[in-house]
């Protein structure tokens, strides 16, 4: 096989500055799972293909008997359609045809077998009443917000608005969302006082509102972790043929019927949440001034643990008294009429 010249290296299609990072991590896992799968390195499978050794296409084929041991036949799909990308950028179009590769590693059929289970307003305020500092503020950031879990581990502390009524506003730049659109989520004054709580207690004055070990901001294997912990710790369990599962995103689902319910408009949700397929066209003409506007008005005295503000507290006291004094009014007038 003769190498076309109008090829990059493994290196520079790992790198590709174009893409997002949660992209560049499947490729990374795509390269390591096809090494594993075929016994040997990149260099030297790309090396034997070269030599004519092996086809490339029994590779691919190779790679995916592999996977499909242990994944959905959705996540083989999404690997799969990356195959021609990699071959095509590292051995040259002429060297990996779609149409053969098609003909000789079928896709199969594909759906989607699993279905995330959202708890309910009871089982989240028990998720949070069980929470260390840390995963409370997780929890509630995710639940009130409905931020993807990246884009909620990657805020920066500078990131957070804190307006005068004590709630705070986060702007997503595009370059930060799925949606490759900007974006802004809001967070109660319950949930921020849940994160600075958190950092008290960590001790911490770092730039990153969730700040790993190390550096950088926590990683997400270790609040995956930690979150199935707490779903099991009070009986939310997934089937055990995984058919349905509680997940991290089943927050994000949490806040789009939380946000809902409390009566905000479901433009605004979709806006807030990032569902840009419901929004279509819409997406680029929203008033987020309106928006929050909205918000503060429906969303921004919600509890998860039913704790009010003060001037909640203060206007059902006043309310309170009031109605008691109806209430003598009313005994009066019956002792009268009898």
């Amino acid at each position: 096989m003769q190498v076309s010249p109008d090829t990059i290296s493994l290196k520079e299609w790992l790198s590709d500055s174009s893409l997002k990072e949660c992209s560049l991590r499947n490729r990374v896992t795509l390269v390591k799972q096809f090494e594993k799968a075929n016994g040997s390195t990149f260099d030297r499978i790309l090396s034997d293909i070269v030599s004519d050794n092996v086809s490339v296409y029994s590779t691919c084929k190779t790679y995916l008997d592999y996977i499909r041991k242990n994944h959905t036949s959705y996540t083989v799909y999404t690997y799969r359609s990356m195959l021609p990308g990699l071959f095509q950028s590292v051995l040259g179009e002429e060297n990996f045809r779609r149409t053969v590769f098609d003909r000789l590693v079928p896709s199969g059929t594909f759906y989607i077998t699993r279905n995330k289970k959202v708890p309910t307003e009871s089982e989240l305020k028990h998720l949070l009443e069980i929470s260390n500092p840390e995963y409370r503020a997780i929890i509630g950031v995710l639940a009130c917000t409905g931020m993807r879990i990246r884009e909620c581990l990657s805020r920066k502390i500078s990131d957070i608005e804190v307006r005068e009524e004590g709630y705070g506003k986060v702007k997503l730049q595009p370059s930060e969302t799925k949606a490759r659109y900007q974006r802004s989520c809001f967070i109660t004054k319950e949930v921020l006082g849940w994160i600075t709580a958190y950092r008290t207690w960590l001790g911490t004055n770092s730039e990153w509102v969730f700040p790993g070990e190390i550096k950088g901001w926590l990683q997400y294997d270790t609040v995956l972790d930690s979150i199935k912990g707490l779903y099991r710790k009070i009986g939310l369990l997934d089937k055990p043929d995984k058919t349905e599962i509680y997940c991290i995103h089943s927050f994000r689902t949490f806040a789009d019927s939380y946000m809902r319910n409390l009566g905000l408009d479901s433009k605004y949700v979709s806006a807030i949440i990032g569902h840009r397929n419901r929004l279509q066209a819409e997406s680029h003409y929203l008033d987020w001034n309106q928006i929050e506007k909205s918000w503060t008005e429906k969303c921004a005295q919600a509890s998860f643990l039913g704790v009010q503000d003060t001037d909640s507290k203060e206007k059902i006291e006043r309310l309170e008294k009031h109605n008691g004094k109806l209430e003598a009014l009313l005994e009066r007038l019956l002792e009268r009429l009898s």
